[in-house]
């Protein structure tokens, strides 16, 4: 299956072991972990490892996510006088 970025989405009533078990399972199939937010994971890693994943305990939902070449644009604030 190909590499491919996914949202995972933690409960909210996971406990922090819960939480570093999945980062751990990440870690171990070879995962990249782009971002982590609150209770949001964006990582990169092989399809075949996504049902793995949805079993963990503490793990609300996983997804496919398509993060598009987009140009960031540079915000640049003038102070007027």
């Amino acid at each position: 299956m190909p590499v491919e970025t996914h949202l995972i989405r933690v409960a909210d009533k996971a406990t922090p072991s819960q939480v570093e078990s999945i980062l751990k399972a990440l870690v171990n199939y070879g995962a990249r972990i782009d971002v982590v937010v609150q209770k949001s994971i964006i990582a990169t890693f092989n399809s075949d490892h996504i049902d793995s994943i949805r079993r963990k305990p503490g793990v609300l939902l996983v997804g496919g996510v398509n993060l598009r070449g987009r140009t960031v644009r540079k915000v640049v604030k003038h102070n007027s006088e």
